[in-house]
């Protein structure tokens, strides 16, 4: 259900605690009984584990006193170790999700116009390109796997927005295969409510993953990392494949420099020293690029990371919109957890804490507003 008044930070809050209270609380005493099922679930489930775990090691010690080492125990006592570690994740897993379809609704009423969509849910037509939306905004390299966990997407003050909770990889396949992650965390989109003609973005000093490069500081090191071992074992096909690398790179460097492709984003330097020394500014338009990133958005941006306790940030204005992607490795927007009692209202707080500095984004960064940013 989607509830479409007009609510302000405060209200959601309110909203939320008046929703808990009468609403949900009830329905987590419920849940709270399925936890405790569950948790003891997985308590005779490792125990099993832990007994033939024990079974295995004393014929395996037996084995070893006869002098004849049995190798099939040695695998058996390996395999029940991890599966005793990682027996926990799916039991979490499935009690997040289910939390989640059948209480996310009802919670969300409290935020005013918005929806929540699953991995598996219909998204709505606003978010239904996101391919396109992340090669316009400019803020991630070459990809070609995409996971999304929860998406949210609604209106706030009149200020459409999507979240998406995303990781993004770029894989290679052949004799070489190589997995490289490009982007693990949220992406928030905003309408700007302003034309923007050019494409400007702001990134963290470190942040290679930029620029739609097909390269990032992870393929740089890995291209070392390809002639060195080449040079080590005397494998010529190795060296071609780090040299080709390491050619394309510097190509691409200097076609960048050099070009006089006016969509070329290139660096601009901004009045603030401490900004410069966090960030990186590119725009293919440096006029436009100093209107759009005003001191005041440099104040509120450099505060941005800090608030999302986040490994890096970054932004993009492109087209009528404005991107953020907040670097995480934290799993966000959970409503509840198998380890966590249901009964306290602390991780429905976190949850509403987490949404609601996502809306605040739209006052600090004056979005509402028509003109400037």
């Amino acid at each position: 259900m989607t509830n479409n008044k007009a609510l302000d930070t405060s209200d959601m809050r309110r909203e939320f605690h008046k929703i808990y209270y009468n609403e949900i609380a009830p329905k987590m005493e419920k849940y709270e009984k399925e936890r405790n099922f569950i948790l003891f679930k997985l308590l005779l489930v490792e125990i099993l584990i832990i007994f033939i775990f024990c079974l295995s090691l004393h014929f395996l010690i037996q084995s070893i006193q006869a002098a004849a080492v049995n190798r099939f125990l040695i695998i058996v006592e390996v395999l029940l170790v991890v599966l005793a570690i990682l027996m926990p994740f799916p039991f979490s897993s499935n009690f997040s999700k289910k939390l989640k379809n059948e209480c996310m609704d009802e919670i969300l009423q409290a935020f005013g116009d918005i929806q929540w969509y699953n991995a598996k849910s219909k998204v709505n037509s606003y978010m239904a390109d996101t391919d396109y939306d992340y090669s316009a905004s400019s803020l991630f390299s070459s990809y070609n796997r995409e996971s999304s966990d929860d998406t949210f997407y609604g209106s706030y003050k009149g200020v459409r927005f999507s979240i998406m909770e995303t990781h993004l990889w770029y894989e290679t396949s052949g004799k070489h295969r190589s997995v490289r992650q490009v982007f693990k965390g949220v992406i928030i989109r905003f309408d700007a409510n302003k034309p923007i003609k050019n494409n400007t973005i702001i990134a963290t000093k470190w942040d290679m993953n930029i620029k739609n490069r097909w390269f990032s500081l992870g393929s740089l090191l890995l291209t070392v990392v390809l002639l060195g071992l080449g040079w080590y074992v005397q494998d010529y096909e190795i060296l071609v494949c780090g040299g080709i690398s390491l050619a394309a790179m510097v190509g691409s460097l200097i076609w960048e420099k050099t070009s006089k492709d006016k969509t070329i984003l290139r660096e601009i330097k901004l009045e603030d020293p401490e900004f410069n020394k966090r960030y990186r500014a590119y725009s293919s338009n440096e006029v436009e690029g100093r209107y759009l990133i005003t001191t005041a958005f440099m104040d509120r941006f450099k505060n941005l990371q800090t608030a999302f306790g986040a490994r890096g940030a970054k932004c993009s204005f492109y087209g009528t919109n404005l991107m953020f992607a907040i670097s995480t490795n934290k799993n966000i927007f959970e409503l509840g957890s198998l380890f966590t009692p249901l009964n306290n209202p602390k991780q429905l707080q976190k949850f509403t804490n987490e949404l609601i500095s996502i809306f605040a984004l739209v006052d600090y960064f004056k979005l509402a507003e028509r003109i400037g940013l």
